[in-house]
Order: C-alpha cells, then structure tokens, then sequence
C-alpha cells in the first residue's frame, strides 16, 4: 500500500514539490526556531498526520469491512458514512490547530450540497468564531500595507476586535474628521502561509481523489484557491462593494431602503479595509426587530427585491448573505456588509436561469427540463432540481407525521447521532456497523434515501451528479439562495418570495433577450421615468402563468412535502416492524437455546 501512495504522490508535482520544499526549508531553518521554513515542516507535518490516516484507517477500514458485501447496498453506504466522518473528523482537527486558510478551507467545503453528509455536519463547528489574536499582529499589519501607524493613523482605535474570523479581525475607530469607522484586518499567518498552504491542500485533495474512489474534491481545492484570491485582496472587495452600491443605486433609495457601507480609499489597501460604521441588528434578531418596531413583512419584501435584482436583473450576486451580513437599522433599512464574494453571470447563464425559475414556479415543465439542459444538467434531474431550488433542504419534512424525522436532503443530524459519536465511531472505538441500527418510531438515513428516491424518481448517487454538473457560479449561487430562504424563515415567511422572484426573473429576461433591442428600449424607457420595473404598467405584466404559479407554488410545494412526509411515516412502521420482528426471532431463538441446553443458553430446565 506504501508504493501505492509513492507512485500516486509521484503523479502529483505539486505535492512532490511540496515535500521538497519542506526539506529545504527546514534544513536552512535550524538556526532560527521563528524562521518561515520551522512554521511550515510544523504545518506540513499536522496535514500529513491528518490526510494520510484518511487513506490507511478511514478508507482501507472502509474496504476491509465490505469485503463479501459488494453486493448488500445498504451495508456499503452506512460504512462508507463511517468513512466519510472519520475523514471529516480528522479534517476538523487539522483546520483547528493550522487555522487560517485550513478553517477556510473547512468552511467551503461544509456548505456544499456535494459533499458527504458527515461532512457538512462535523465541519459544521468551523463556522464559529474564530479566536482573537493580539493586536500588536495588526498593528504590524497595518504600518505594513498603508506605511503608518495605526494610532497615527486614527483619532481613537479600541485595540480590543469587535468580531474575529479565520481570516481577519475588525476593530472600531474614529477617524480625525470625527467619523466613526470599522477597521478589518487580515490575520498576519494567512498571508505569511498562503502560498504553502494551498500547495499543500491542493497536493493532498490531488492525492485523495488519486487513492479514494468517490472522492472527487479536487474541484473544491481549485474553488478554495479562487476565494482566497478574492477574499485576501481587500481591494477587491472594495471594488465590489462601490459597483455594487452603484448597480443598486437605480432601484433603491441609500437612505431608506438599501445601504452598502462606503470605503475609506485613503485607509485601506490590500490587507486593510476601512469602512463606515453602521449600527444595526442582525437580520435574524427577532427581538431587536421587535424593539425597534420593525415590521418583518415589509422587511421580508425588500430583502427578497434586493437580492432578486442582483441575480436576475443585474447579474452581480452577494454569494454570501448569511444572517450577519445583513443588518436591520432603526428605519427599517437594509444594511449589507462583506462583499468579498461575488458571481457575475454573463447574459446566456443568467436568462437560462431566469427560464428555469420561470418554469419552476408557473408550472412549465417543458421550459424547466429545457433551461436545465441548457446549464448542462441532464433534465432527467428536473424533479431533483425542483426540490433543491425551491425546498430548504433541511427542513423538507416538519415532523408532520410524528416520525422524528426532521429533514430529508441534507439534515445536519442525518445520521441520527451528534457528531462527537459519529467522530468516535469512526476513529475506532466502535468499528462496526450496529450504531447504525433503526430504533422503533425514528426513520434510519438509509430509510430517508430510499423514500427520496422513490418519490423523485432519482438515485442518490444522480442526485450528486446535479451539483458536479452545476456551473460553479451558480453553485454558489445556489448557495446565496439556500441562505435567502433561511433568512426568509427566521422573519417568519411572512410574504410568498416567488413573487418577488418571478416578476425579477421576467425582467432579466427582458434585459438579456436575445434579440437585445426589446429589453433594452424597456429598460431605458424605465430608467427615465425613475420608475423601478414593478412600477412600470407595461413591464409590469409578466405572464398570467407565471403569476397564477407564484400563487400556487406554495400549496403544490406543501403537497409535495406531504407525499415526502407519508412516505418517511411508512418506511418508519415499516423498519420499526421490522427491527420488532427481528427481536422477536432473536428472543424466541434465545428461549429455545436455553430449553435444549444449547451451548450459550444456559443449564437445561430439569
């Protein structure tokens, strides 16, 4: 097995450059314990010590246990889910004690629809809050990228960070005009291991998918890559921020409706962003909103205008409006913060991906399994598509039965244990299959895939396919969208979002026609009358369908979750009878071993 991993890294420059590299700069290192070359072989050293057991114990355990049992598919994916939360588990630790670009790494990985389930639940715990480094590090940082102090620089700086992440601390300021200002700063060991970390995760995600059939993450190290280059060049988020203040501009009001902090030029560079400072209340904050008398359902229309017309319309997608980068004002006002990750969708991607949307909700099929053809996918994954666009995936199924089961597609509790048990399970202490066993009332994982499959018509194993396939934009986009509905449900859903989303989506096609001339006469005619397109009476009148559709959508997507909920309730009965017959057998068996005197049964009765 040794040669085998040989020839794989053979097969991988980067990965035999790497150890190359660690050899040199550890030998030309020895005189000075702080030298790059000692934190790199310690850094290259925890990667090696988590990424090779993932082959040696998590995979090759994997093969031992399924040995003769090729055959019995339901054994194969419960010890692959042991496989897979040993890996995840590995990797956790290994993002905990490298941080920086490994958390980051964690966290992309996590929220990708692609990956195993025990990954997106035990990496889950790298989306907490990073710990705080000291502030003598930014300091340095800060003379480093602007050539001056950063006392000097500003009035008044609390040294104490008001929010720390994996990649950068924010501090609060006041500048010498009085203003009052948030100061984000990269952590100094991101920069410093940049280069050699994303070798580094690059050479062994290479070398995984080389040795580990189904393990096909070399796409993710190339997506990491990319968002590091993005999310490392604070002016590129500067960048995106003032074009997306301006694309805004035109359907929002600044001081009512839509704000996007302004940067500071002069106090920023490519490690340092300073912003203005806005108060507000987390989205989210369902107290706050109450304090300050804000009313959810005008609330939840804007955020859903907001974020329709930068995908549809615009074509230029925050991929990242979780809860906290969206903050509520006193007026009700929607403030939007971190613009490190964008997508742009050239005109063809995002008028297929108006038709899809328009499909979806007026109930076109044909122009649904068209517009996924179109982006690549094969249209046999429709129905598949269908829930993902327009169902939060973990919460398909509402406990609407009384069966405990709480999601369907990507439940982080899938696997019917907390992640600490399914990271033991997999390190060896229980390295077998019967943690996997139904309990009477609750729906095994396996028991929830067959249910999917039966009502969609998909196997699991296509239903990855979709996200391979997906254009990587949209993927993240896709993302920006699961992260809407999220932010929609904790307001409540106090208004049907596919509204909003279908007249957006009728604009975008207008704007992207292929003809060009009709959508653009349209918009410019908009544009005069200082209109936005809903309050235009001629743009205005998207489809009869399409709105007849937005209005049913819901109660079609309610009885789809109701056909989804009756079938968890009967494959429950049915493994529940099932593990009853079995302890039945196992008793009745028990009783006549002991009455025969067989061995193990105990002294025969007199």
């Amino acid at each position: 097995m040794a040669s085998h991993v040989l020839r794989a890294l053979a097969r991988r420059p980067v990965a035999g450059s790497a150890a190359l590299a660690g050899t040199s700069l550890a030998a030309g290192a020895v005189a000075n314990p702080d030298h790059d070359g000692v934190h790199f072989v310690n850094r290259f050293t925890e990667a090696s010590r988590a990424f090779l057991p993932m082959y040696f114990v998590d995979y090759l355990g994997h093969v031992r246990r399924c040995v003769g049992k090729r055959d019995d598919e339901e054994h194969m994916w419960k010890s692959r889910q042991i496989m897979w939360s040993g890996v995840a588990t590995r990797l956790r630790e290994l993002c905990k004690k490298n941080g920086g670009i490994y958390v980051k790494a964690g966290q992309h990985i996590c929220v990708q629809p692609v990956s195993p389930q025990p990954f997106q639940t035990i990496l889950r715990t790298l989306m907490d809050s990073a710990g705080v480094r000291p502030f003598e590090e930014d300091r340095a940082t800060f003379l480093e990228d602007l050539g001056v102090d950063i006392e000097d620089a500003f009035a008044h700086i609390d040294p104490t960070p008001v929010a720390s992440a994996s990649l950068a601390q924010v501090y609060k300021a006041t500048t010498h005009g009085g203003e009052t200002v948030a100061v984000k700063i990269q952590q100094r060991p991101v920069a410093r291991f940049l280069a050699i970390d994303l070798a580094t995760i690059d050479a062994y995600y290479g070398l995984l998918s080389s040795l580990i059939p189904g393990l096909r993450f070399q796409w993710l190290a190339n997506e990491t890559r990319r968002h590091m280059a993005e999310e490392l060049d604070f002016r590129e988020e500067a960048k995106n921020a003032d074009r997306a203040r301006a694309l805004m501009a035109k359907d929002f009001d600044d001081m009512t409706e839509l704000h996007v902090p302004r940067v500071h030029d002069t106090l920023s560079g490519a490690r340092v962003l300073t912003q203005e400072w806005c108060d507000g209340v987390r989205i989210d904050d369902r107290e706050g909103l109450r304090v300050r008398g804000i009313d959810k359902t005008k609330l939840a229309i804007l955020v859903n205008e907001i974020f329709g017309r930068m995908t549809f319309v615009h074509g230029y997608t925050h991929c990242d409006p979780h809860p906290g980068n969206i903050l509520v004002d006193s007026n009700g006002r929607v403030v939007l913060l971190d613009h490190g990750v964008y997508r742009s969708l050239d005109d063809d991607t995002r008028r297929t991906w108006c038709k899809l949307w328009r499909g979806l909700i007026a109930g076109d099929e044909r122009e649904m399994r068209a517009a996924v053809n179109d982006l690549g996918v094969d249209p046999d994954l429709t129905d598949f598509f269908r829930i993902v666009l327009a169902l939060v995936p973990a919460r398909v199924v509402e406990d609407v039965h009384g069966t405990r089961t709480s999601a369907v597609i990507s439940s982080t509790r899938d696997l019917g244990d907390d992640e600490d048990d399914l990271g033991a399970r997999a390190n060896g202490s229980s390295n077998n299959l019967a943690g996997f066993s139904t309990g009477v009332d609750k729906l095994s994982s396996f028991g929830k895939r067959e249910v999917m499959r039966d009502v969609l018509g998909v196997k699991v194993e296509r239903q990855t396919e979709l996200f391979e396939t997906l254009p990587r934009d949209l993927l993240m986009i896709l993302k920006a969208n699961n992260l809407l509905r999220y932010v929609n449900e904790q307001l409540d859903s106090p208004v049907n979002r596919f509204r909003s989303i279908v007249a957006s989506a009728e604009e975008g096609l207008a704007v992207t026609h292929a003809a060009g001339a009709e959508g653009i006469l349209e918009r410019r005619a908009r544009e005069r009358n200082g209109g936005r397109w809903g309050e235009s009476s001629s743009a205005a009148r998207w489809s009869y369908g399409a709105q007849v559709g937005a209005a049913l959508l819901p109660l079609r997507l309610a009885m789809m979750k109701g056909k989804i909920g009756f079938g968890m309730w009967r494959k429950a009965k049915e493994e529940a009878a099932a593990a009853a017959q079995a302890m039945k057998g196992a008793a009745v068996g028990a009783g006549a071993a002991k009455a025969t005197g067989a061995p193990g049964g105990g002294p025969a009765l007199a």
